[in-house]
């Protein structure tokens, strides 16, 4: 539909309520669990219901996702809620895709900026935000508690859709 990764045959296309379960269990297999970023297939499924919502998603066949990425666009802003690719298909351009056709249907919906919030101590993630376009806006300190008491920072990220 809007992007396609480099080294997938993979798409990106339009995910549904009907994918939440899908998409829990991805991100299960995909978020550090210490910090409890995964969302509920019933939180996944009542954010889809709220106005300018979006689910996209990368299909390895039929009811397999390899990555998803979670958006509002709203009031002429946008916020990329969740992004995940599988443990075993990254660094093949698949979150890029997703979040380059997140930025194209948040365009779209009229979004001017998108911001995300990302771990501070999630190198990996950092490093593609980056190499998108974003730049740190803000920290939230300890945003982020582990089920064992650890504390981390947000790092807020934002860049132009213009």
């Amino acid at each position: 539909m809007m992007a396609t990764a480099r080294d997938q045959q993979a798409a990106v296309e339009p995910g549904t309520a009907a994918d939440a379960a899908a998409v829990e269990r991805l991100s299960r297999a995909s978020f550090d669990p210490r910090f409890r970023e995964a969302w509920s297939a019933g939180q996944i499924a009542r954010a889809l219901a709220d106005p300018g919502v979006f689910l996209l998603v990368v299909r390895g066949g039929p009811g397999e996702l390899l990555g998803f990425a979670l958006t509002r666009a709203l009031a002429g802003e946008a916020e990329l809620l969740l992004c995940a690719v599988l443990p075993a298909h990254r660094r093949s351009g698949l979150a890029s895709a997703l979040v380059a056709a997140a930025m194209a249907e948040a365009r779209r919906m009229g979004a001017r900026r998108m911001f995300l919030e990302v771990r501070e101590s999630n190198g990996a993630a950092r490093s593609l935000y980056r190499s998108l376009g974003f730049e740190p806006v803000g920290t939230r300190p300890f945003y982020y508690r582990s089920v064992a008491g650890e504390v981390a920072n947000a790092i807020t990220l934002s860049r132009s859709l213009a």
